[in-house]
């Protein structure tokens, strides 16, 4: 299958960009209510 996820869907994509956020400068607890998880870097979020 090309090396794709079959099984790819809505909370698996959620935990991808989750994992893969960025710090943000003057915040030191994650998640919070004013940036959540922190910056979304697709590169480090998707495997491989």
């Amino acid at each position: 299958m090309k090396g794709n996820d079959p099984y790819l869907y809505g909370e698996k994509v959620k935990a991808y960009l989750r994992r893969g956020a960025r710090e943000l400068p003057g915040f030191d607890v994650y998640p919070n209510p004013q940036v959540g998880y922190g910056a979304v870097c697709v590169e480090n979020s998707l495997p491989g």
